[in-house]
């Protein structure tokens, strides 16, 4: 199958704490924006899309509530079975924003602005997601195996998994203290391209490595106390969710640069 002929930046790889950039619009849908580059980060990976807005030539702003891959192709590269790379990114509009995508044209440029607090939100929720699973990974090996899912919100997350037993309660607490053992070290996470596509990446946390493209912050401290809670979904079905009531959530690093001139840039004229 050959690539899709357009493709969209992902500027959130090549700057995680870009907030705003310019780009240029390569086709308008009935209710989205498909842009050659953004800093909004699409659903994916079990992690809800950033939200933000538009600011259009004409002077209006407009709001998307939802970014989504398009078109994207199997990678088929090894320890990551799953992932597409390429295709595009649409911006779903909101229903009373729509009207004005008439006076919008392809090739004008517009400028993308995240919900810095959304993204905040999304980030530290990913980076405690990661730990519950790390928790996971050592009480109860054999569910790792039989990962059905992840949903990654602002406000917790949760994993499903496959198994043939129930987590007991001293599991669920034995996962739960190795997760805040990772936040009470306030230990450092970082993020990398896999050598191949920067769009493959990986998670680390001390020697833990994770496939996995998300956003995350940058430390595991400011997540606070995590809470783990199973719940039964049926016979050979478990979930296992984690909420983190003291976070403390940092915009401000969004704005210690400037990244709204990247039009020009990496070919996103």
């Amino acid at each position: 199958m050959l690539p899709f002929p357009r493709y969209t930046a992902r500027l959130y790889y090549s700057d995680n704490l870009l907030y705003k950039a310019r780009s240029v619009v390569s086709k308008i849908g009935s209710d989205y924006v498909e842009l050659n580059a953004t800093v909004a980060y699409p659903e994916g990976g079990g992690q809800e899309s950033d939200t933000g807005t538009l600011a259009l030539p004409d002077g209006n702003v407009i709001r998307f509530i939802h970014v989504r891959k398009m078109y994207g192709q199997r990678a088929n590269i090894p320890g990551f079975p799953d992932i597409q790379l390429g295709g595009i990114i649409e911006h779903v509009i909101h229903p009373e924003d729509i009207q004005y995508l008439a006076a919008l044209q392809v090739d004008d440029e517009v400028q993308t602005n995240i919900d810095t607090m959304r993204r905040a939100q999304l980030s530290l929720s990913h980076t405690a997601s990661h730990l519950l699973y790390l928790g996971v990974g050592k009480i109860r090996p054999d569910a790792i195996a039989w990962t059905l899912g992840c949903h990654i919100r602002p406000d917790g997350a949760r994993f499903d998994f496959g198994v043939g037993s129930r987590f007991t309660p001293d599991e669920v607490l034995a996962i739960e203290q190795i997760a805040n053992d990772f936040v009470a070290r306030g230990s450092a996470v970082t993020t990398r391209a896999h050598p191949d596509h920067i769009e493959a990446r990986y998670w680390q946390c001390e020697d833990n490595l994770i496939p996995c493209g998300g956003t995350h912050i940058g430390n595991t401290a400011p997540i606070g106390r995590i809470s783990v809670r199973r719940k039964s979904m049926g016979s050979g079905k478990e979930r296992l969710s984690c909420q983190f009531d003291n976070a403390r959530f940092d915009t401000a690093s969004f704005h210690a640069g400037d990244g709204a001139t990247l039009r020009g840039e990496q070919g996103h004229e």
